[in-house]
């Protein structure tokens, strides 16, 4: 039996957030009971003014009439189509970490979700130090400073503001977009898009009646399509056959997400990723796919007595910290294992019981990391021949 499976049989996922959990109701079309085929009426009925305002917003960029700015350094978006998580942060790692050893001058500029600061920008690192907090940046941003502590990151909801300020106060020669996609405001020499491999579009339908932000027919705009969880699965190989068809001028390429570190959140201390097999483990998220970092665990040998998948970007308290003690007491796990993206929020005491470590996760591009590098350089103007397309 798969692992994975076995572990599911032992363990029930609890699940939280009202919000998720209704907008799942939406898109589980095997649920055909009236409340459910109410919700999906009225997700269609928000659905058609959303696709239509999205349409004039393209057209109007599209006919010079929105402009689009270009500024003084080269610039690299790495975005998705659906909302969730595609693997975009760790691609914006890997970039940073590549285009640095490069020996070019990066900066990385975040929109900073769900930030609490009101301000025109927000200097989360300057490359030396970390100046703000996971209140103040959001996580994403502030997981980014941590995994690139010589690189600026930089936050604004107006991203030319935030690159303006990476050029002059940075010397930045390259600056890496998050989630810069839909932000068609800025100039950029390189548009990555992140597909998930098993479920690239979903349904089909825009947001809230699916979980396209556009429809597909904006992968025109961009020049690289990534699909993520590429597990060479049939389902994935019909994901990137099916792109290749249709956009056959695209570079496509596949990539992995795999644990790289385990570390213990508070000293910072290490342990070997094989140090989990065998081993009773609590774990929680509040990410996007939780079912991919549980299954990692699986996958590394933890035998999971206990999983709570909460709400993406879920506040992390130390009252709900000691409520999940509290409900994972009686399975007795020997530690608690989080996503470095939950480690960000972590609040500033942790229960005195709750013994916790963060695993890493990297981004892996397996036998097309060579194709995947000549692109970056080609797209950048750093030398080099124009990388091959998929046949």
């Amino acid at each position: 039996m798969d692992p994975r499976q076995a572990s599911a049989e032992r363990v029930q996922v609890r699940r939280g957030g009202l919000l998720e959990k209704t907008f799942n109701l939406v898109l589980a079309e095997d649920i055909s009971s009236v409340g459910a085929s109410i919700l999906r009426t009225i997700a269609t009925l928000l659905a058609w003014p959303y696709g239509w305002l999205i349409r004039l917003r393209n057209f109007l960029f599209e006919c010079g009439i929105l402009k689009v700015k270009k500024l003084d350094c080269r610039v690299i978006s790495v975005g998705n189509l659906v909302v969730g998580g595609t693997g975009k942060t760790p691609m914006v790692l890997w970039l940073a970490q590549f285009l640095s050893k490069e020996g070019l001058r990066v900066a990385v500029v975040s929109r900073g979700y769900r930030s609490e600061y009101s301000g025109r920008l927000l200097v989360v690192s300057d490359g030396q130090q970390i100046h703000a907090s996971c209140r103040l940046s959001g996580d994403e941003p502030q997981l980014l400073a941590r995994r690139l502590p010589t690189i600026p990151v930089l936050c604004s909801t107006r991203r030319a503001v935030a690159v303006e300020a990476a050029i002059g106060q940075f010397k930045s020669e390259v600056v890496i977009l998050d989630d810069g996609f839909q932000h068609r405001f800025l100039a950029r020499d390189l548009d990555i898009v992140m597909l998930d491999a098993e479920n690239p579009f979903g349904n089909g339908h825009l947001f809230p009646r699916g979980i396209m932000r556009e429809q597909a027919t904006a992968l025109s705009r961009a020049q690289a399509l990534v699909l993520s969880r590429f597990d060479g699965s049939h389902q994935a190989q019909h994901s990137r056959e099916d792109l290749v068809s249709r956009w056959p001028d695209k570079q496509i390429f596949g990539a992995i997400h795999l644990p790289s570190r385990l570390f213990e959140a508070v000293s910072g201390k290490e342990r070997p990723l094989d140090s989990l097999e065998q081993v009773r483990t609590a774990a929680f998220a509040g990410i996007a796919q939780p079912d991919d970092f549980f299954g990692s665990l699986v996958d590394l040998g933890a035998e999971l007595v206990y999983a709570n998948a909460l709400s993406d970007h879920h506040p992390l308290t130390t009252e709900l910290l000691e409520s999940l003690l509290q409900e994972a007491w009686g399975l007795e796990p020997a530690l608690w294992v989080i996503t470095e993206k939950d480690w960000v929020r972590l609040p500033d005491a942790l229960p005195d019981d709750m013994n916790l470590w963060v695993l890493t996760i990297d981004l892996d591009l397996g036998e097309e990391s060579s194709r995947f590098e000549t692109m970056v350089r080609y797209s950048l103007k750093l030398g080099g021949s124009a990388p091959r397309t998929m046949a």
